[in-house]
């Protein structure tokens, strides 16, 4: 029986030399939207969750001059739109879809908490 090569180490993985996670690596994780929507696949995931980044920090400044807060449905209703421009725009291209590894509730919330803490002057 031929077995099928191993794909190459994703971020959803320890690196093979069995390096620590970085404080970057948790980032992409918090931020990269194929663990919570999993069909999503746009590639690459870097690339992705520094979009998603620079909406959390968007989002942030208008709450911080505003006063308004963004809800979880607030933010699912302006990152939908932000992948699909992604993927037109020939930025990311879709690959291999995996399943989610937490709700898209869980990852909203996780998002919630950055655009919190970034709206509070705080780094992440």
């Amino acid at each position: 029986m031929r077995r099928r090569p191993r794909p190459k180490s994703s971020s959803r993985e320890q690196s093979q030399s069995g390096r620590p996670f970085t404080a970057a690596d948790v980032r992409l994780m918090l931020s990269c939207p194929v663990y919570a929507y999993g069909i999503c696949g746009l590639l690459p995931e870097e690339r992705v969750a520094e979009e998603v980044m620079r909406l959390n920090a968007q989002l942030a400044q208008v709450m911080r001059e505003t006063g308004a807060t963004v809800t979880l449905d607030d933010h699912d209703v302006r990152f939908q739109p932000l992948l699909q421009k992604l993927e037109d725009s020939g930025i990311c291209y879709r690959g291999e879809s995996h399943p989610p590894i937490i709700s898209k509730r869980q990852w909203l919330q996780a998002q919630w908490a950055a655009i919190q803490k970034l709206a509070e002057g705080e780094e992440l």
